[in-house]
């Protein structure tokens, strides 16, 4: 045993050089692949500003034409110094440890020289902004009435919006938008009249000095030169950053579905998407629609739909409707309301192909069920996916999305994400979850502005502490969800489809505690006590008698 004892300790040793090795290895390929990237960034920058600088009339960085050469000269060095590390790598150094030092100094001094050349690179003054969102939807109307509250000088702030519009309520969309009479329009929803705040129209960004730039899609991002890049060429410069990007709908195209670019096929994610649904509403006046999925879109447009008078089949994968909320026994109700108002649905199957006439619209659509269904108006809602593309590499990622802490800083100290994009701790479940809602949407915008401001006066804030929160509305129904449906569940009141006034609920029971509450017909005061509750979750035991007889137990 005694002589046993110094070989086991020799092999720890040698596996601990080994590993240390190893470490090393891939840390100095990570660290070179990640210069040569850099290098060719910075090529890019040096075109951009040698063109600048032979510009007629000139380019005001002429007026720094000594700083600019300067930085040309500078660029053009650490170029050689990279190339010499490439071409000798560690034989010029004196350990390996020094090898590592020396590429990572060269990393920092690249960054530096991006960060100057932005300055250079072509931008406009115009162009350059303290704080910049990408993204035009809720989350950034939220996040500009959250700078002005917080203290914004004209010119400081910019949207840049893929959408010709300002920043709406985006629910309106699968709801009041679909209306036959009373329909919601423009002006009427834009933020924040969601949450019952001012209605910021176009002008009041005016007025505050911050810049709408709309119909503008960037296509490139680069986080270490602070420039995101539109498909025109503009180039826009920030300090900070907030991503707001949201999600765009999964389309039947992506699964390589036969006929999926028929030109009677929606979806609904931006208003230009009703716009096109209302004007196909209106043409056909009455016909066949055919809903495909069973999530909030769905449901929520084919109680659409039906108002509009047209005849309704839905069709989806799942056993039942809202897999990822309802149970069994919640989605039986709403399939039953749905069905006693003339739904067709069908369960268990997907489309797998449409037949188009001579014109590329639709007529049909082929279930794997081997089932037909004529169609009129296709719609389709099978979820969502949040467009992180652009910033892919340059932040980490956790479960689909963009990590960030309970600020909404991503590991970029100048780059923050919210809303859809955001993968963030629910304090209350010490879990990192992504969450698709629009309260969330407005809270996180919120919650990263006033992160933001804070940060730069040098004082704290309280970490973001959400209660997960969805509803959802259609016919005369109206649900409402606070918490976390894991566990037990326990369902109470009347769920009958056939009651003129159905009121039922559900709670979910973890450990005991009641951690989640559902409930349909509640009222405004009811609503604010499942969610007290959902957030204190109290102990089940004392309710569940009264639970089980049916009894409304946060009356």
């Amino acid at each position: 045993m005694a002589l046993f004892k110094p070989i086991c300790d020799r092999i720890i040793v040698i596996w601990a050089l080994i590993t240390r090795w190893l470490k090393y290895y891939r840390n100095r390929e990570g660290n070179m692949e990640i210069l040569k990237k850099m290098l060719e960034e910075l090529d890019s920058q040096t075109e951009d500003v040698e063109q600048t600088l032979d510009t007629e009339p000139p380019h005001p960085i002429r007026r720094q034409e000594d700083e600019v050469y300067e930085w040309l000269d500078n660029v053009e060095r650490i170029k050689t110094e990279i190339r010499t590390i490439e071409e000798f790598g560690e034989r010029k150094y004196l350990s390996r440890e020094h090898f590592r030092k020396v590429v990572d100094e060269k990393i920092i001094e690249v960054k530096e020289l991006l960060q100057k050349g932005s300055l250079y690179s072509g931008i406009s003054t115009e162009n350059r902004f303290k704080y910049l969102i990408i993204g035009g939807g809720v989350a950034a109307g939220y996040a500009a009435r959250e700078f002005v509250k917080q203290g914004l000088k004209p010119g400081e702030l910019a949207i840049i919006s893929k959408e010709a519009v300002a920043p709406y309520e985006r629910p309106a969309l699968s709801k009041a938008y679909l209306f036959p009479e009373g329909a919601a329009r423009l002006p009427g929803f834009y933020v924040c009249v969601g949450s019952g705040g001012e209605r910021l129209l176009p002008e009041w960004y005016m007025e505050k000095g911050i810049e709408l730039i709309l119909s503008t899609e960037i296509i490139k991002a680069d986080l270490d030169s602070k420039i995101l890049t539109s498909a025109t060429g503009m180039k826009f410069s920030f300090e900070t950053l907030i991503i707001a990007t949201g999600s765009r709908a999964v389309r039947l195209t992506d699964f390589g579905v036969h006929g999926a670019d028929g030109k009677n096929i929606f979806y609904l994610r931006e208003i230009s998407d009703a716009d096109k649904l209302v004007e196909e509403i209106r043409a056909k006046k009455t016909g066949k629609v055919v809903v495909i999925g069973g999530g909030y879109i769905g449901l929520e447009v084919g109680a659409a739909m039906r108002i509009n008078k047209f005849d309704v089949t839905m069709v989806y994968p799942e056993e039942w409707c809202m897999p990822r909320l309802f149970t069994r026994e919640i989605a039986s109700f709403y399939e039953g309301y749905y069905a006693n108002k003339g739904i067709k649905i069908i369960k268990g199957t997907v489309a797998v192909a449409f037949d188009c006439d001579a014109y590329g619209e639709v007529k049909a659509v082929k279930l794997k069920d081997g089932t037909v269904l004529e169609a009129d108006i296709v719609v389709v809602g099978v979820g969502a996916k949040p467009l992180i593309e652009l910033f892919k590499g340059q932040v980490d990622e956790a479960k689909g999305g963009i990590k960030t802490d309970g600020f909404f800083a991503t590991d970029d100290p100048d780059v923050y994400a919210v809303g859809d994009v955001a993968t963030f701790p629910v304090k209350l479940y010490s879990d990192m979850r992504r969450i698709e809602h629009v309260y969330h949407a407005r809270k996180s915008a919120e919650q990263a502005v006033k992160a933001i401001k804070a940060s730069e006066e040098e004082r704290s804030i309280p970490e973001y502490d959400y209660l997960p929160y969805v509803y959802s509305r259609a016919f005369n129904l109206s649900w409402t969800f606070y918490g976390d449906n894991v566990g037990d569940p326990v369902l109470f009141g009347d769920n009958n489809p056939a009651s003129a006034k159905p009121k039922f609920g559900t709670v979910w029971i973890k450990n005991g505690k009641i951690v989640g509450v559902f409930l349909e017909g509640g009222t405004a005061e009811e609503n604010k006590a499942i969610a007290q509750i959902a957030r204190v979750q109290p102990p089940a035991e004392k309710y569940l008698s009264r639970l089980r007889k049916g009894s409304y137990f946060f009356a």
